[in-house]
Parts: C-alpha cells; structure tokens; sequence
C-alpha cells in the first residue's frame, strides 16, 4: 500500500483550508491531467534531442510538483534539468525514465489522498 507523504498531506492541508476537500481534489486532478502533458512534453523533447524544451518542460513540471508537495518527483524533474542545462542530454534521458516512474507514483498518491 502506498504511503502518503508529509510534504504531500501537509499540501493538501493547505488547498483544503483554502478551499474544502472540492478544492484539493480539483487541484489534484489537474496536477495529474496537465503533467501528463509535460512528461510527454518532457520525452518528447529529449527524443528530439532538444534541450532547451527538455529543460523547460522538466522545470515546469517541477514547481507545479514542488506545489504539491511531491518532492520525489520535483528532484528527478531537478536532475533532468540541470542535465539538460548542462547540455548531457544522455544523463537527461536517463532520468527522464525515472520522472515518468515518479509521476505514476505521483498521480496514485493524489488520487489516494484525495479520495
């Protein structure tokens, strides 16, 4: 069984006192649908060997994460950054198959929390 991170409840926490329970779900459903974009976004880019719309991609599906408090996603998205910055699209590539992992994990992690 999965277990939710503190980081992850302590963000929820946050949208539901916000917002309510209707928030958090919102926000977890549209973490999960638009981040699918970006992770394809992301290996797109790096299967076209384009760094600069890796590193963007990776970027951008960082902060949202780091949102949500899904840090073991936003440091693999920080490492296929960097890569990409450094211009090492193999090691970006490399951890890109770990983003894609993480984001699954991610994505049942919300869906869990905010059943």
């Amino acid at each position: 069984m999965l277990e939710i991170p503190e980081s992850l409840k302590a963000a929820l926490d946050g949208l539901r006192a916000l917002g309510g329970d209707g928030l958090a779900r919102q926000m977890a459903s549209v973490f999960v649908e638009h981040s699918a974009g970006r992770v394809a976004a992301l290996q797109g880019a790096l299967d076209a060997g384009d760094a600069s719309g890796a590193a963007e991609a990776a970027h951008t599906l960082k902060g949202s994460s780091r949102q949500l408090g899904l840090t073991a996603l936003a440091d693999v998205c920080l490492e296929v950054e960097q890569a990409c910055k450094r211009g090492d699209v193999a090691t970006a590539r490399t951890f890109a198959a770990a983003v894609h992992e993480q984001y699954t994990a991610a994505a049942a992690l919300l869906r869990l929390a905010t059943a």
